[in-house]
């Protein structure tokens, strides 16, 4: 059970670093002009889906740092959305 429960990690790490690796041009692209709320949206949507990831984090928040007094509206619920995604998780873990 214990191999079973590694290689699952291990899968997991490996879609995160291939996330990462999909998702850093993209956002060096929209970081780099200006876009549209939609397509803003758009990229924020699949960065929120692997933001438990330290790195997509980043990327995540260097897309709401450059948009936020641009899209403020949009900032604050992609930021809202994170923290009742992934926030809670975090302290609602029971250690034994």
């Amino acid at each position: 059970m214990d191999e079973r429960i590694y290689q699952v990690a291990e899968r997991i790490v490996e879609i995160h670093q291939k996330a990462y690796e999909v998702y850093l041009p993209l956002v060096e692209d929209v970081y780099s002009r200006a876009v549209s709320e939609d397509e803003l949206s758009y990229l924020l949507d699949h960065l929120l889906d692997f933001a438990c990831d330290e790195k997509i984090l980043k990327l995540f928040k260097r897309v709401c740092s450059k948009y936020l007094y641009i899209y403020p509206g949009c900032i604050k619920l992609y930021i809202e959305a994170y923290r009742e995604m992934w926030e809670e998780d975090c302290y609602s873990v029971e250690i034994p």
